[in-house]
């Protein structure tokens, strides 16, 4: 009877044991929710459209921003609740290089344009939805713009700050990389290059990027 008795409860014991491990296990396997907190770096790539506009002397001309960009990108993510608070900086190759417009006999500006790269630094706010963030940004813009004027034959670069607005929405693969497609305008606003005493030379910069970036978060 004790044998009987035996074999009973360990069978029994087996049986609940195994029904407990059913039990856990789906727990074990659920994911846990991401989490975007981390220090991160990337790439991204994209178009610029957009224009450098001068004013000479009250002689207007406009040089038009058809570029591609990319460049690099550096931030830090603070993840609270499901709002996600950051900071982001990044440097991008734009190569633009043209002549104002019309030509001289209509009224032409009489120089050409050149910004060969910009930047900026910006914070972000965003929504987690587990792995997709949708999120906005804003900060400041810097680029250096060079004009070489051909009335005066003279040259010169100033260094422009703005800011850049936008938003977009990333989504993260796994535990470390990222993919976001990206919105931002840029407006470096305006300077006076004076090339001769009491001669204005302004010169307003502003242009939209479309872009596409991939970050690794540490």
């Amino acid at each position: 009877m004790r044998l009987i008795s035996g074999i009973f409860f360990a069978t029994a014991m087996s049986v609940s044991g195994a029904y407990a491990a059913d039990m856990v296990e789906p727990v074990a396997a659920m994911d846990l929710p991401y989490s975007w907190t981390g220090f991160y770096v990337g790439a991204n790539a994209g178009g610029a459209f957009g224009k450098i506009d001068g004013d000479f002397i009250g002689i207007p001309g406009s040089a038009d921003i058809r570029n591609f960009t990319g460049g690099a990108l550096v931030g830090a993510n603070y993840q609270y609740g499901q709002w996600v608070l950051g900071v982001e900086g990044d440097i991008n190759y734009l190569g633009f290089k043209k002549e104002f417009s019309p030509g001289l006999g209509g009224g032409e500006l009489g120089a050409e344009a050149r910004l060969d790269a910009f930047g900026t630094i910006r914070g972000r706010v965003g929504y987690a939805f587990d792995r997709w963030l949708p999120y906005v940004t804003a900060g400041v813009a810097m680029g250096d713009v060079k004009i070489d004027e051909h009335v005066f034959s003279a040259a010169e670069s100033k260094f422009q700050t703005g800011y850049a607005v936008g938003g977009g929405i990333e989504y993260a693969f796994n535990s470390n990389w990222t993919a976001r497609a990206e919105y931002l305008y840029v407006d470096l606003g305006k300077k006076d290059f004076g090339f001769a005493p009491g001669t204005p030379y302004d010169v307003k910069t502003n242009f939209s990027i479309v872009r596409a970036a991939v970050a690794y978060k540490f």
